[in-house]
């Protein structure tokens, strides 16, 4: 679940492009498409964000998830395949790890609000309140007519830790099948690129935390792939001294305890990645490596100590950043 201060670009300008920026998915998205002067494909592509956001939004009252959610203890919902098989993807990541990703947390975060004007330190009687409610395990799904049912009520999805990550593969796919060979997605930092940048790889900078946008403390070569970094430095409230990020423990009700800074994976799905990003950071160290192994994916992980471990699926490079 990364920010646009996670990523700083290399982007070539000797070629044909074009590119724009625009609010949508509660952040600012930007979408380079290189070869080509067709303005209406750059239009088009950003329809289709704002039609995503729609249907997946927890906020939106005609979205899907709003429609789920306002039948918690009720009844099913019956929704679109796509919109379903993403739900899907997310309780399985829920199973493979043991709840740490949890698209039911959305009780939770609607305690905290986090990345709204409401954000606060909730009371922790109204974070054990809201803690049963947080059960995955309580998410019914049909395979037959496409439902989704929370059998409690007062239960909410919430899909901010993969909902950017699935937009970057649905726009790929669709520049992909109008010929496009060249592009780059950025939905706030969840990065997805087409093809190489003017014959070379993509070039993507992982910010430093709490430096300067710009600031970046390793490179990324890439060519059709996603490069998600989640954070505890991208979103949080300082309240009394006490420093509270915004990856939240389904478990605790407070932020994720941790020993990382931030957590980026580099692969091919950008869902993948997305979902994979905030376990990762969620994990910690240790067993930020074995859940990469697991799913071999490259991560490259900044500890609080400064530690940089740069794990591929095989070798770790591990170095240390100067203060």
């Amino acid at each position: 679940m990364g920010l646009l201060a996670a990523i700083f670009l290399f982007v070539s300008c000797s070629q044909k492009s074009i590119s724009d920026n625009r609010f949508v998915l509660g952040t600012v998205c930007s979408v380079t498409i290189n070869g080509t002067d067709d303005e209406e494909l750059l239009s088009s592509s950003f329809d289709l964000l704002y039609e995503i956001d729609r249907r997946i939004s927890r906020f939106d009252e005609d979205s899907w998830i709003y429609r789920i959610n306002e039948n918690a203890g009720r009844s099913a919902v019956s929704v679109p395949r796509d919109v379903y098989e993403l739900i899907k993807a997310s309780l399985e990541m829920a199973e493979k790890t043991d709840g740490v990703f949890n698209p039911a947390i959305g009780p939770l975060s609607a305690l905290w609000g986090f990345g709204t004007d409401s954000a606060r330190v909730p009371e922790r009687a109204e974070i054990e309140a809201v803690l049963p409610l947080l059960d995955w395990h309580a998410i019914t799904l049909s395979d037959d007519d496409l439902s989704v049912f929370l059998e409690k009520e007062g239960m909410a999805l919430d899909l901010g830790a993969v909902g950017k990550g699935w937009a970057c593969d649905e726009l790929r796919d669709y520049l992909l099948e109008r010929g496009v060979e060249s592009a780059l997605i950025n939905l706030g930092g969840n990065i997805a690129v087409i093809g190489s940048n003017g014959g070379e790889p993509w070039r993507i900078g992982i910010q430093r935390p709490f430096a300067d946008t710009g600031s970046y403390f390793t490179v990324v070569s890439v060519e059709n792939a996603s490069v998600v970094v989640s954070g505890g430095y991208q979103r949080y409230i300082e309240k009394d001294g006490v420093f509270y990020h915004h990856i939240l423990s389904s478990e605790t009700g407070y932020p994720a305890e941790t020993d990382l800074t931030s957590a980026a994976v580099i692969c091919q799905s950008s869902t993948l990645a997305d979902m994979l990003s905030t376990t990762l950071f969620a994990s910690g160290h240790d067993k930020a490596l074995e859940i990469a192994e697991e799913f071999g994916v490259r991560t490259i992980l900044l500890t609080d100590d400064l530690e940089v471990t740069d794990f591929d699926g095989k070798d770790s490079q591990i170095a240390v950043l100067e203060e």
